[in-house]
């Protein structure tokens, strides 16, 4: 009887040390961990970038020159919504201004664009969904809501289809997780390979270090791009560190400074990002 009981306990410590490991060291963005049915996670915030340097095109290269100073304030909102069986809706909803302007022989033009930019819906499958480890297979479908003309563009103008898998492990220490898909524009013109690692290090029981590094690389693209929309098909690789506080179980400040390493057809520049993890 004894020894029945000590093993009971053992197993009750054991899937509370591991229910610990999961929904306290979980990844800040790609994340295979499925919630349950009724279970999320809604992230509002906001983007800031400003660049006067780009990556030319034409090669994938760390070297800059110089350019069109663009900035940008981007409002998104991105989560996860637990629905039951295994499977979760996942969502991408962004809103930006966007501001260019250039300087020809003593005069400056200003193009500004303001308004919904491309958005993501997607079905999350959970295939296996251990504390320790977790993956996943994922489709989702980008929507051209954002506008091609006048410059500079909020979207491609193009429907795509992203099926992406997610894979990651969770020890006491924080997590580690990866993304790994094609975008595959459904009128043929391109196609991107876009993989996104994410690392999550717990310095207390409430703060969390976060690194995220983020590549795209265009390996299919024709010449028959409607203008504005090559812009928004580039090759990049972008490097981020930042931090997240528990302030409650609930809400979760963070932020992310991210800068660019290389790239092509793109500028160059640091991006900020904060915002408010909402769990429930």
């Amino acid at each position: 009887m004894i020894l029945k009981t000590w093993r009971l306990r053992r197993a009750a410590l054991a899937g509370a040390a591991g229910c610990l490991v999961l929904t306290c060291a979980r990844p800040a963005a790609a994340d295979p961990w499925v919630p349950a049915a009724g279970d999320g996670v809604t992230k509002p915030q906001i983007r800031l970038f400003r660049g006067d340097r780009a990556y030319p095109s034409g090669g994938f290269t760390t070297k800059t020159v110089p350019a069109s100073t663009e900035s940008y304030t981007q409002f998104r909102v991105d989560g996860v919504q637990g629905i039951g069986r295994d499977l979760s809706i996942e969502y991408d909803l962004r809103v930006g201004h966007v501001d260019r302007s250039a300087t020809h022989h003593g005069v400056t033009t200003d193009s500004i664009s303001t308004g919904f930019q491309d958005q993501e819906i997607g079905l999350n499958y959970g295939l296996v969904q251990t504390p320790r480890f977790a993956d996943s297979v994922e489709l989702n479908v980008v929507f051209p809501t954002g506008t091609t003309k006048p410059s500079p563009s909020l979207g491609t103008g193009r429907w795509a289809l992203e099926p992406d898998f997610q894979a990651g492990i969770a020890r006491g220490w924080g997590s580690v997780s990866v993304i790994v898909g094609p975008r595959i524009f459904l009128d043929g013109n391109a196609t991107q390979i876009r993989t996104t690692l994410d690392v999550e290090f717990r310095a207390t029981h409430r703060l969390s270090l976060t690194g995220e590094m983020f590549f795209v690389r265009t390996i299919k693209q024709t010449s028959t791009l409607p203008p504005g929309a090559a812009g928004e098909i580039y090759n990049l690789l972008r490097l981020g560190a930042g931090a997240e506080y528990r302030l409650t179980e609930r809400f979760r400040p963070f932020f992310l400074d991210e800068v660019t390493i290389a790239g092509s057809g793109v500028h160059a520049g640091n991006r900020f990002e904060f915002g408010l993890a909402i769990h429930y």
